[in-house]
């Protein structure tokens, strides 16, 4: 019984201190500010009254709805992620073509028409509007292949992942007679 009109009478007390309408600003000597609710020497009464004030202007008159009217709303377009893969060949594949040729397919999620950049080896080895590159005379061993997908002012939209694959073609060396 003893603790709940402890508690009743601690609350009373919390409520009356927060309706004080009056706080106190002190400036120390080291610059600090410390605000409180007992006036100290040298501390300056801050009124809160008109500080907590906001004024809401009306929103049904004519004046305010033609302001509105005239006031262009641009919509944002969320950007879009674009997915380059390279479907051709795969990752760490081996391809056997004794003339060196490698076809590159290509392809972009979601659809859109752009440029895409083949990067064969570190680097730019041509920039089409076709998904598909054809190379010649490709020398055999590990080659390093990575596609740009790019929109017509050649602003890089995705890249695709850089992927290596292998080329092997027979030896001279084989079957020499």
């Amino acid at each position: 019984m003893i603790v709940r009109v402890f508690y009743i009478f601690c609350l009373l007390l919390l409520c009356i201190s927060v309706s004080a309408k009056v706080l106190y600003k002190t400036v120390k000597a080291d610059g600090s500010v410390v605000y409180s609710d007992v006036k100290n020497p040298g501390s300056v009464p801050v009124n809160l009254s008109s500080i907590n004030t906001v004024v809401i202007p009306a929103l049904n008159n004519a004046s305010s709805q033609a302001a509105t009217q005239n006031i262009r709303i641009k919509k944002v377009r969320p950007e879009v992620q674009y997915t380059v893969f390279i479907s051709s060949p795969e990752a760490e594949q081996t391809l056997r073509d004794n003339a060196g040729g490698v076809k590159i397919s290509v392809s972009v999620l979601p659809k859109k028409s752009g440029k895409f950049q083949l990067i064969f080896d570190g680097q730019i080895f041509k920039t089409q509007s076709k998904s598909q590159f054809q190379l010649e005379s490709v020398d055999r061993g590990a080659h390093t292949i990575k596609v740009n997908f790019l929109d017509n002012s050649g602003k890089i939209l995705a890249s695709s992942k850089q992927q290596t694959f292998y080329l092997q073609k027979a030896s001279a060396l084989i079957n020499a007679n």
